[in-house]
């Protein structure tokens, strides 16, 4: 829209067509409260009446033709506003809207997609707001914004066309006019948002310059951004407790039970308010008054549209969510609750915590050397000897907790760590590397927010920084690491440990956008699946397992996001994994996901650490296989195979030698007894041939008492050839000779041949 509005001209009736079609919003239902013209364009509105569930409200940058249509050369959005109610005074945002590549576009509620040319210029630009039949057939003109310079003789909009007519706005209430200044690079409505009685009389208010902030062209309209979601609000309730401490009880307000418009304000009473009982609570803008604390206690919620004034308290209790929309001013605490004295990732959940001798006076401490090492650890992932952890050291300086870190903390007894500080207002962007050499890539973060983040939203919003066979979050549970995805939730006060791929600045991000209230969410949270868990068990009761889920559309190759490599951040020289049925790298797996019809003809390497010596165990537990599936460990040193998903089976063996990968064991399912038709399967079924550095050719699943292997280049020249005495691995170093590039291995032994391309560095 680089012409802008006249209004000349006569009204046209377009709106007696609203009551034909059934769209309920109307001209002044929503108005602009911000703009940003500069590096990629945003603005916001406010709802001034509720928005009823699945609306479509479009907005265009380009000029009405003066009946009833636009002249085409400018761009669209299209706002769907999503399946619930968008109660009146709700701020909304629209992010980097002049390209749908960007990687914020979209809208803070619903979604959007883009038509056009849609962009905006401080010079004479603008937006309309309307509902329509489609995007090019408006029915109702709902608001509109004009930015940029003012003609006294020619009004407001410098006499360039018709632009605005015949859309029922009016300029002072449903048109916002802002030119106070030259080419305004951004703006922002910055008045009182809960100073009005109805919602209607914010129009003339919002409309008014003199209450906007505003950017010239000078400026930088990307400083405004991101705008204030402080709601509007025109009710006022406030907590009197005269029953109970109970929130969700409306004998306890002076006007209501507080809804996501309410001004609601907590004096100093006699009874406190606590949000308890499974309630899911909601305010507009909340002030707790000097002397009074408001409590959440675990598995309840409380979203604040607004504003949160915290002059008195506020404390969440371990699982607890508070979820805030506005601004907030004043402490609050958080209790991370941790049931037992191990050790625990954690991350502070609020802004501004320190930790020194006082803060740790209930934390283990631990001698080494002549230095006192807190019980209050980051890990480091930077030294040639692999990963390690630093110990605040008694008698240190004070340290803030840094938002988004992980840390390793232990408690002398069971009890809660009380982080005190402001709420998290912005997003976190963190920088994850790949440490000392690329051979350590862990690095251990957290949730910086008072309330969940879903896994599967964090990996897609990372997923191009984390290393693509480790794209999960990992968490310790006392005992064991355990990957998680899918629909599982990071707690608030959740340490975790992420994978990454480079080591690029700020290459993890933590958004706010990400935030949620889940209930029934334990501090390990895990999915339960259908599942078959392989554990080893050492002589001294010592436990690890592996995990097989088999889920609809996965492969036997490697699926990212579904195949967890193993934790290697820790020792390894007791453990258990898999590798990939299908084309395997050598890599270490504590997860793989398999598809779900092809049980009979899946094979599963299944690898394991262990000493010499040591009598181990291998058992399995399964869930929701279905009906008649057994379970089997194939040894293939001893020969043998074991059904083991039978009540109290178990596979046991005794190393004469140290065992370190795969090529021994495997798992099998089957409906009928593999036990009696052991000798008759497909011999290339367990073949693996992967490069486990860049000159060792590893083979293992060989089943013959000796075997050829020859190398060819992609002429067909044989380059290689060598025999062995099989085992159940074959490491081959390539001599420096062979240069880097694709090879065909071909395999050959008395029990059949098999072959792999394989590219060399």
């Amino acid at each position: 829209m680089k012409k802008k509005y006249s209004l000349k001209g006569i009204l046209l009736p377009l709106f007696f067509l609203t009551s034909i079609i059934g769209i309920s919003q109307s001209v002044g239902d929503i108005t602009f409260i911000a703009f940003n013209t500069d590096g990629d364009k945003d603005f916001a509105i406010v709802a001034l009446a509720n928005i009823t569930p699945n609306s479509t409200i479009y907005f265009t940058d380009d000029e009405t033709n003066g009946s009833g249509g636009f002249i085409g050369s400018e761009g669209i959005i299209t706002w769907s506003s999503g399946s619930e109610t968008i109660a009146a005074g709700t701020v909304v945002l629209f992010t980097d809207v002049d390209h749908n590549a960007n990687l914020n576009f979209g809208a803070s509620i619903g979604s959007i997609t883009r038509t056009g040319a849609f962009g905006l210029s401080g010079n004479k630009d603008g937006i309309i707001a309307y509902i329509g039949t489609d995007a090019t057939t408006p029915t109702t003109y709902l608001a509109a914004i004009q930015i940029g310079n003012a003609n006294s003789e020619l009004g407001p909009f410098d006499g360039d066309g018709i632009t605005l007519t015949s859309t029922g706005l009016t300029i002072g209430t449903t048109i916002v006019v802002i030119d106070n200044v030259a080419s305004p690079d951004g703006g922002k409505y910055a008045e009182s948002r809960s100073n009005k009685t109805a919602f209607s009389e914010y129009l003339t208010s919002i409309s008014d310059t003199t209450k906007w902030t505003t950017v010239s062209s000078s400026g930088d309209g990307e400083t405004l951004v991101p705008f204030s979601q402080e709601a509007f609000t025109t009710d006022t309730t406030v907590w009197t407790g005269g029953t109970n401490a109970v929130w969700n009880l409306a004998e306890n307000w002076d006007n209501g039970i507080p809804t996501s418009s309410s001004l609601t304000t907590i004096p100093n009473v006699a009874t406190s308010p606590i949000i308890s009982s499974g309630t899911t609570a909601f305010a507009g803008n909340i002030t707790i008054d000097a002397s009074e604390i408001l409590t959440i206690n675990s598995a309840n919620s409380l979203t604040v549209s607004g504003v949160l004034i915290i002059t008195g308290a506020l404390t969440i209790n371990s699982g607890g969510s508070l979820l805030l929309n506005g601004t907030s001013s004043g402490n609050l605490t958080y209790n991370v609750n941790v049931n037992n004295t191990d050790w625990h990732l954690v991350s502070s959940p609020i802004v501004g915590e320190q930790y020194d001798d006082a803060w740790n006076t209930t934390n283990s401490i631990t001698v080494s050397g002549t230095l006192l090492n807190d019980a209050v650890s980051t890990y480091n992932n930077t030294t040639s000897t692999g990963g390690t952890w630093d110990y605040f050291q008694t008698g240190a300086a004070a340290t803030t907790f840094n938002q988004g870190q992980g840390y390793s903390l232990k408690r002398t007894e069971a009890g809660n760590y009380g982080f005190i500080g402001v709420f998290p207002t912005s997003d976190i962007q963190l920088s994850i590397t790949q440490g000392f050499g690329a051979l350590n890539n862990w690095n251990l973060v957290g949730n910086p927010f008072p309330s969940y983040i879903k896994v599967s939203e964090l990996i897609a919003a990372n997923r191009t920084n984390l290393t693509n066979t480790h794209e999960f979050v990992y968490v310790w549970d006392g005992t064991n690491y355990t990957a998680l995805n899918g629909t599982d939730y990071i707690h608030p006060g959740q340490g975790f440990f992420v994978n990454a791929a480079n080591s690029n600045a700020n290459n993890f991000a933590i958004a706010q956008s990400l935030q949620s209230h889940q209930t029934g969410i334990t501090f390990y949270k895990e999915t339960v699946n259908p599942t078959i868990k392989v554990f080893i068990t050492a002589k001294n009761n010592t436990q690890k397992f592996t995990e097989i889920r088999y889920i609809e559309n996965t492969t036997k190759e490697l699926d990212p996001g579904f195949d967890a490599g193993t934790f290697t951040a820790q020792s390894t020289n007791f453990s258990v994994f898999s590798h990939l049925v299908s084309n395997s790298e050598g890599i270490d797996f504590m997860l793989q996901s398999l598809p779900k019809d092809d049980y009979e003809n899946t094979i599963i390497p299944i690898g394991f650490n262990a000493v010499s010596g040591k009598e181990i165990t291998f058992s399995i537990k399964h869930q929701s296989l279905p009906d008649g599936l057994m379970v089997f460990i194939e040894d293939r040193t001893k020969n043998n195979i074991t059904r083991v998903d039978e009540s109290n089976s178990e596979y046991k063996i005794t190393l004469d030698s140290d065992n370190n990968g795969i090529g021994r064991l495997y798992l099998r399912t089957s409906t009928t007894d593999l036990r009696k038709e052991f000798y008759t399967d497909d011999y290339n079924t367990r073949i693996n041939m992967y490069m486990t550095a860049k000159r060792t050719l590893r083979i293992t699943g060989i089943k013959s008492s000796n075997a050829n292997i020859t190398l060819y280049n992609i002429l067909g020249e044989k380059i290689l050839n060598r025999s062995f005495s099989s085992s159940s691995i074959i490491d081959l170093e390539l001599p420096s000779t062979i240069r880097a590039g694709i090879y065909l291995v071909k395999l050959e032994t008395k029990k059949g041949n098999t072959h792999k391309k394989l590219f060399i560095q």
